[in-house]
């Protein structure tokens, strides 16, 4: 009897196997107050509203340079949805009196400069604003993963991003006051942020004199 093979027509399937290497899933782990941020560099054209002691000729700026006072590094991103209108206000609002208390504040973003200036403009910012190219300093305040993405640990967000973090940094580049946000639900402690700017400008005139 023969016998017909309804499918002779279809091809036996193959399978192309790919093995892929797993990503690491280690969650982010922010640096603290006591711990030390690594030196960054700066491009003049990394700024979308430069520090006032710039001039023409500056092409770029050492994190030596950035660490003469006492550093208020903060870290934003458009990607916060409303959370970010407060949060800019608030530096913003910061920006006059830590001049005051001896210090001086830079914002460092990851968004585009288009995006950034569109934020400038509709902040009327005056605070030193610059590009985090490739999420650089983020990455080494350990803020920012891709494998351990913001959208996959909070709800409400479509972007990856960093998390709202600022740090007081002397100039040993020892961090002494930490602000970091994980559930995007505090305000800025106004008070003690501006404390340890005093604090850390008064160790570094000691220092200076003692010299």
């Amino acid at each position: 009897m023969r016998t017909i093979n309804r499918y002779a027509d279809f091809l036996p399937l193959s399978y192309d196997i790919r093995r892929t290497k797993p990503l690491d899933n280690t969650p982010i782990k922010p640096i603290t107050a006591g711990h030390t941020l690594p030196l960054f560099n700066l491009h003049k054209e990394d700024f979308v509203i430069p520090f006032q002691f710039m001039n023409r000729d500056s092409s770029y700026i050492v994190g030596s340079e950035l660490l003469n006072q006492p550093l208020v590094l903060a870290f934003f991103s458009i990607h916060w949805n409303g959370y970010g209108d407060k949060y800019i206000k608030e530096l913003q609002d910061l920006y006059a009196d830590v001049q005051v208390m001896g210090g001086q504040l830079l914002v460092v973003s990851a968004d585009s400069r288009k995006e950034l200036e569109e934020v400038a403009a509709k902040h009327n910012i005056t605070f030193p604003l610059a590009l985090d190219r490739n999420h650089q300093i983020d990455r080494s305040a350990g803020i920012y993963s891709e494998t351990d993405p913001l959208w996959d640990r909070l709800s409400g967000f479509e972007e990856n991003a960093p998390l709202p973090a600022i740090f007081v940094i002397g100039q040993s580049q020892r961090i002494t006051f930490d602000f970091i946000d994980r559930y995007f639900d505090r305000s800025i402690n106004r008070r003690e942020l501006l404390s340890e700017v005093y604090t850390a400008g008064q160790a570094q005139a000691l220092s200076r004199a003692i010299a």
